[in-house]
């Protein structure tokens, strides 16, 4: 399960595990209280109950499969499936303690429940469309304040309903009543249904026809059929309609979202591994030289950024080391980086400063830059001979430098401007010198920024922490230890950034 962690697992297997209880449960209660001992609409009604439970098992089923194939995002239609499963197994229990004098507060109860999944899958279903749509802002953003004002009000009537008997009672001989309010129970769910579909209407140029009728079909099948049963007591269809239709969103609409995800996922895979390829990976770097070793790694997260690193000897003497960071994701950041990496190459190796060669990237860079896309970059020229050097930040992380026998510290020194953002920017130069057996470190945010699965970032902290607990390592061994504490740190989260670390120890002329 790449795309499932310890904790997710755990949820599956309590999920399942109700799931089959509830089951279990309805099968053994019928088999307790006799189907001689209920109408034949009552064991129709419970027998749909339980197939349709079933369905929505499969439905479970299937989901978590799909999740595990390509992460798709299939939390909202989870929430709408469970309130549908809590539903159908409210109203089976309902119509198996229906009649019963004993069993009036369990009937009470259950049928409050049966009461609050209508309001729970309208909403639901309401965020689920929303997600599906990729919308939650300007007016729709406002709807969905007021309609989860409006399910917790709804909420709260069915518990007022317990006292006061707004909706539905139990007669003394166990029998559930309607009251004449109890169309105004289905308020809210119709309310929420019709806003849903509204936001569907107005987005239809962005779906396919087949989408759209799903939505519909979804909102108005359990709509009818329980118009149609409002009259009808003793017939109950619309939780196993639900259930049917939810089955059909997942076959139509997440199977076909997730094609397409998965071809979308082929090409940034491909996308990723021409990027990666782009960087040099030859270690070690000019073996002949004594007076520098150094590494340098990136781990790509899923989806395709605009990390990179690079190095090359300008001449005998001087070494340039640059790590940058572009804006965004996806194909267009992955252009960015090498189109970026390639202009800073070519500037340096002419000849110019840090500061000139940024100069000259960032006019190129913000010529018809459309996408509004930037990038962050540390790039430094060092003297092998004298260990001086120039370095420019143009918004990028922090250095962290260790002198001979000393700890890993953070270098901070004012940023220039991240490059493509203005024309025009003076890039301003920072000089520093390496004496031997001092050792350089530098990264991209995807370090500091990793995240567990507590929403808890790994931080410079531990960053430093990890740097000072082998501080005499060789540059490979240290950014192997670096990413081992930051996969101890992170666990089972997905990684959403790339992970971009370059170390290098001089040794000295």
């Amino acid at each position: 399960m790449e795309f499932i962690g310890k904790k997710q697992k755990r949820q599956i297997i309590i999920v399942s595990i109700i799931y089959l209880t509830m089951i279990f449960l309805c099968v053994q209660f019928l088999y307790l209280k006799g189907i001689h001992n209920l109408l034949p609409i009552y064991v129709f009604n419970i027998s749909g109950d339980i197939f349709g439970m079933a369905v929505g098992y499969l439905v479970f089923a299937c989901c978590i499969i799909d999740v595990q194939k390509n992460g798709s995002d299939l939390k909202y239609l989870l929430y709408l499936l469970n309130a549908a499963y809590v539903g159908l197994f409210a109203d089976a229990i309902a119509w198996l303690v229906d009649g019963d004098p004993n069993l009036i507060p369990i009937n009470m109860i259950d049928n409050t429940i049966y009461y609050m999944c209508a309001p729970a899958e309208a909403y639901c279903f309401w965020l689920y469309t929303m997600n599906y749509l990729g919308i939650n802002k300007g007016i729709i953003q406002k709807a969905g304040k007021v309609l989860r004002v409006g399910f917790f009000l709804a909420i709260g009537l069915r518990i007022i309903n317990l006292f006061t008997g707004i909706y539905f009672t139990i007669g003394p001989d166990g029998v559930y009543h309607r009251s004449p309010l109890y169309p105004v129970s289905l308020i809210f769910a119709f309310l929420t249904l019709i806003s849903a579909l509204i936001a569907v209407w107005i987005e239809r140029k962005h779906l396919q026809l087949y989408q759209v009728v799903v939505f519909f079909i979804y909102a108005f099948a359990p709509l009818i059929v329980g118009v149609m049963t409002l009259a009808v007591y003793g017939l109950s269809l619309s939780a196993g309609v639900i259930m049917l239709v939810i089955l059909l969103m997942y076959g139509v609409l997440n199977v076909a979202q997730g094609r397409d995800k998965a071809v979308a996922d082929r090409d940034l895979t491909l996308a990723s591994a021409i990027q990666e390829n782009v960087l040099p990976k030859t270690f070690p770097y000019l073996p002949e030289r004594k007076e520098f070793d150094l590494f340098a790694t990136m781990t790509p997260a899923k989806e395709v950024g605009g990390d990179f690193y690079d190095f090359f000897m300008l001449d005998d003497d001087h070494l340039t080391l640059v790590m940058a960071d572009v804006s965004g994701k996806g194909i267009p950041a992955a252009l960015f980086m090498m189109v970026s990496r390639t202009l800073i190459r070519n500037r340096m190796l002419m000849g110019e400063s840090p500061g000139k060669a940024l100069e000259s990237v960032n006019e190129q860079l913000c010529e018809g830059n459309k996408a509004e896309l930037f990038v962050t970059v540390w790039l430094a020229v060092i003297s092998l001979s004298t260990g001086e050097g120039i370095a420019v930040n143009a918004g990028h992380e922090h250095p962290v430098l260790r002198r001979k026998d000393g700890e890993y510290e953070i270098v901070a020194y004012k940023h220039s401007p991240a490059v493509a953002t203005i024309e025009g920017i003076r890039f301003r130069e920072h000089e520093f010198k390496l004496n031997p057996g001092d050792s350089l470190f530098v990264y991209t945010d995807g370090v500091p920024e990793a995240t567990n699965e507590d929403n808890e970032l790994f931080g410079t902290t531990r960053m430093l922490e990890a740097l000072n607990a082998n501080p005499d390592a060789r540059p490979e061994a240290l950014l192997e230890d670096i990413k081992a504490s930051i996969d101890k740190f992170v666990g089972d989260a997905k990684q959403f950034d790339d992970i971009t670390m370059l170390g290098m120890h001089y040794f000295g002329p």
